[in-house]
């Protein structure tokens, strides 16, 4: 009584009352210290216990499964004694909450080579681990022995049969399964209708759920998760206006979809509309703050949860180190009771995305110290600030690094190595470990691409692009942008042109006003202002400050002082406060000999040199 209420202070004063506990007392401490996971303090019991019995060992198995110990379990396992049917069946469903169907399996194995006991519930922990696995060989096998063995008949197994059947998408004999059960359970009816969302049958999983004369929750959220999948959120809505009861999960389920999509009004009025929230809830509701950047609402929501988790932290965390917000950050993440991976590394990437690569790297050398291992995304972002930075040999180091970490093969830090080596102009380096891939996405082709286009060898650019659409890896708008910056950086006006009409004719790709300039900027490189001028007159949208400098800087060899003009005022007008347009103009205008306008220039010069404000100290 006193364990499963966790009063221990109790527990351990019957406890110590008895001169001489037996195996039964000392068991009694033992699964209720395990019952309320402090599994640290019963492994303790159990070693100083002077007797077990397999209840003892079973209990110690059974706590190491709770708190994610598995390796631990297994090991104590094999150590055993004597094993029963509820030893079997606790490391086997073990295995199978961990995912780690394969090992469940082969434990089974074991059990029948032992000639142990079979229950049903041993079968029904086998039967979800071919179930996770999708296996309808070994599926079809163990339903075939639970028949043999009488099984079949047990409204439990019979459940599980049709769950697999449905998870190994073989929903034709997971339907056979179904009409088979004399009695059919709400459980059986879930397990049907999960089946058929999964295997792309909605609307037949909707004829069924409308059949069935009683549902549960599950029933209800699994309706309402299932058209979520398949983004039929009037469906999803009005299926949940017709609950009788509505819970925080099909609640949740809804108002998270609404944040992705960028609906925070209406997933604000689903959180406020809800019977009851969680700690879910109003995660989610944090993290739509956080995209949309409202922290101020986020701050007053995160203040106002009588719970956090460490996701609730991290949300945080990342939110405003996304905001520039890294005083903030740094207090939660203090503030937080405890940090997982996921943890360090919305710190670690946000400080890096920042710019703050000495603070990245230092709360990178803590990490360690804590024992966590890095994650992909924490050592890519750190390589991405090496190659912004251009620092080479912090690079190289952590190439090193994700060696000994077994990271080497993952496409993303690959992708970031190619990239750092690029920013670096380390070519044959970025290009080694381009060959050496076997595995290539858009993002690995634009990133070699534009390495080659930024360091002046626009041949090698091109050649990768052609590769590229041998691979059949379709390009991007970004892919384009490093081809024509490759035809730019070497005046090859002729492919240039054909790459930009092939980016809408061939690929559906629209230009953007980076496409256009680059292209304006070949022009003028080549001294064609007019085909320049023309470009730009054709854009369907306004031109940028980059467009306007490629004409003014063209017009000091054209001597166009009408386009010079007009290009430098449309300059000043987006930048007023800037000398570089008047530069220009003087350069323009000494090549045409014109130096009254030329001495104007310079007082307008001298007039917003004046008109910025002054910095001053107070030391």
């Amino acid at each position: 009584m006193y364990a499963s209420c966790g009063v221990f202070a109790c527990l351990q004063r019957v406890f110590d009352g008895v001169d001489a506990p037996n195996v039964a007392l000392w068991n009694a401490l033992l699964s209720g210290l395990v019952m309320n996971h402090r599994v640290a303090d019963a492994r303790m019991v159990f070693d100083q216990m002077p007797g077990r019995n397999v209840v003892s060992w079973t209990a110690m198995v059974k706590g190491y499964v709770t708190v994610h110990e598995v390796d631990l379990a297994l090991e104590l396992f094999d150590l055993m004694p004597m094993k029963n049917s509820v030893s079997w069946c606790v490391i086997i469903g073990g295995l199978v909450h961990h995912q780690q169907f394969r090992e469940a399996i082969e434990l089974f194995k074991g059990l029948m080579r032992n000639g142990d006991e079979v229950t049903n519930a041993v079968l029904v922990k086998v039967v979800n681990a071919y179930a996770g696995l999708k296996s309808i060989g070994g599926g079809r096998c163990i339903h075939g022995f639970s028949v043999k063995c009488g099984f079949v008949l047990d409204l439990i197994i019979e459940t599980s049969l049709v769950a697999m059947y449905c998870n190994s998408l073989d929903i034709d004999e997971a339907q056979l399964e179904f009409d088979k059960l004399d009695s059919k359970h709400v459980g059986s009816w879930n397990a049907i209708i999960c089946g058929y969302i999964y295997a792309d049958k909605i609307d037949e999983a909707r004829e069924l759920f409308d059949s069935m004369t009683e549902r549960d929750k599950v029933s209800w959220n699994s309706m309402i998760n299932g058209y979520i999948r398949y983004g039929r959120i009037t469906d999803a809505t009005e299926l949940y206006s017709r609950m009788p009861e509505k819970n925080v999960e099909a609640a949740t389920a809804l108002m998270s979809w609404f944040v992705d999509n960028g609906m925070l009004d209406k997933a604000r009025d689903m959180f406020y509309s809800m019977p009851q929230t969680d700690v879910m809830s109003c995660t989610s509701l944090l993290f739509g703050y956080m995209k949309e950047g409202y922290l101020d609402d986020a701050l007053d929501l995160f203040h106002r949860m009588h719970m956090r988790t460490v996701v609730t932290y991290n949300v945080m965390i990342a939110g405003f180190l996304h905001q520039g917000k890294v005083t903030e950050a740094y207090r939660l993440f203090n503030e937080s009771p405890s940090h997982d991976s996921v943890t360090w590394s919305c710190l670690i990437t946000g400080l890096a995305q920042n710019g703050l690569t000495d603070d990245a790297l230092r709360m990178y050398k803590k990490m360690l110290l804590t024992y966590v291992r890095p994650s992909e995304s924490v050592v890519s972002s750190l390589l991405s600030c090496f190659a912004h930075h251009s620092m080479i040999v912090h690079g190289q180091q952590f190439h090193a690094t994700t060696i000994k970490l077994g990271l080497e093969l993952c496409l993303l830090i690959q992708n970031s190595l190619i990239s750092l080596y690029c920013k670096c102009g380390k070519m044959v380096a970025a290009q080694n470990i381009f060959d050496q891939m076997g595995k290539r996405d858009v993002v690995t082709w634009n990133t070699i691409i534009h390495g080659y286009a930024f360091s002046s060898l626009g041949e090698n650019a091109i050649e990768m692009f052609e590769n590229m659409k041998r691979a059949q890896v379709d390009p991007d708008d970004i892919t384009f942008l490093g081809v024509l910056s490759a035809c730019s950086h070497m005046s090859l006006l002729e492919e240039a042109k054909h790459f930009f009409n092939a980016m809408t004719r061939d690929h559906g790709i629209v230009p953007n006003i980076t496409h256009y300039a680059c292209m304006v900027d070949l022009f003028c490189r080549r001294g064609m202002v007019e085909e320049a001028e023309g470009l730009v007159k054709s854009m369907p949208f306004e031109p940028d400050s980059a467009i306007w400098t490629s004409l003014l800087s063209s017009c000091r060899l054209s001597g166009n002082d009408k386009l010079a003009e007009h290009a430098a005022s449309q300059l000043i007008a987006i930048n007023p406060g800037t000398k570089m347009p008047y530069l220009h103009l003087i350069s323009v205008h000494g090549s045409t000999n014109r130096w009254g306008m030329i001495d104007s220039l310079r007082t307008q010069i001298r007039r917003t040199a004046t008109q910025k404000e002054v910095g001053y100290s107070w030391i």
